[in-house]
């Protein structure tokens, strides 16, 4: 996942070299050497989201190399570029998100799960799913169908919530099959009273899938689910005993749901 981390760690090294100057620059053999390669791990980072800006900053990074030195102007523009690639990154640059695929006739099941993966983290920025106030499409958004076409267009990462419903649901097969033409990622959750052998369409069944009403399985399942989120995410985690019970939590509330 292509982070702003090397951003950062590069306009650091610039500004080190600005304050530093150009005399102490170009006497010292270990500075220019350490330049090279903040510059190359740089360049390989985002040259292929930010070609034209990294092209620019290859030549006068490599004019400095060979001089062994720099002016404040070859300096300014290095940092004033590397500045727009950090104000244009989010545009270019799409951060991962969690996409609910759910019948919205299978509302209970669904609130009751986007409760628990709030409590791992995730906000309206990390995660969308239609039918819960907060997380679906903003008022003033414009066509539903124009606003979901831009979601997909994110680096999602799909959950499908497999059920009858489901796939009675003509806007959930789309989204399925959106998920397959545009290549993502995706994992299925079959809801209880939905077997494996129901499932069908655009989704691999040997693709890693469990069974919310499984308890023999379940509690692992959710757990490699929850690890792979917010490994996806760069979340900061959650505390064993509070994921635990919160998991409880879901599955008690899931297992008296009836559908």
């Amino acid at each position: 996942m292509v982070t702003k981390d090397g951003l950062y760690s590069y306009r650091t090294a610039l500004k080190s070299m600005e304050i530093a100057g150009n005399n102490m620059f170009k006497h010292m053999k270990r500075g220019v050497t350490l330049f090279q390669a903040e510059t190359e791990d740089f360049l390989n980072v985002y040259y292929n989201y930010f070609p034209n800006e990294c092209r620019i900053i290859r030549t006068y990074a490599l004019r400095i190399i060979q001089k062994h030195g720099f002016s404040s102007d070859e300096l300014g523009l290095l940092i004033y570029l590397v500045n727009i690639i950090d104000e244009d990154f989010y545009k270019i640059v799409k951060p991962p998100k969690i996409f609910i695929s759910h019948c919205e006739k299978d509302i209970a099941v669904i609130e009751n799960f986007v409760d628990l993966l709030s409590h791992i983290g995730l906000t309206s920025d990390t995660l969308f799913c239609s039918s819960i106030p907060g997380y679906n499409i903003k008022q003033g958004s414009g066509d539903i169908f124009e606003y979901l076409r831009d979601e997909f267009s994110n680096n999602l990462f799909v959950i499908f919530m497999l059920s009858e419903n489901y796939y009675n649901s003509k806007a959930c097969l789309n989204e399925m099959g959106a998920t397959w033409v545009l290549q993502k990622e995706y994992q299925s959750i079959l809801l209880p009273g939905f077997d494996f052998s129901q499932v069908q369409g655009a989704i691999n069944p040997r693709e890693i899938s469990f069974k919310l009403d499984d308890k023999k399985y379940r509690n692992s399942a959710l757990g490699e689910l929850k690890n792979n989120i917010i490994h996806l995410l760069d979340l900061p985690g959650i505390d064993s005993s509070k994921w635990d019970y919160q998991r409880e939590r879901f599955f008690s509330k899931t297992d008296s749901i009836q559908i």
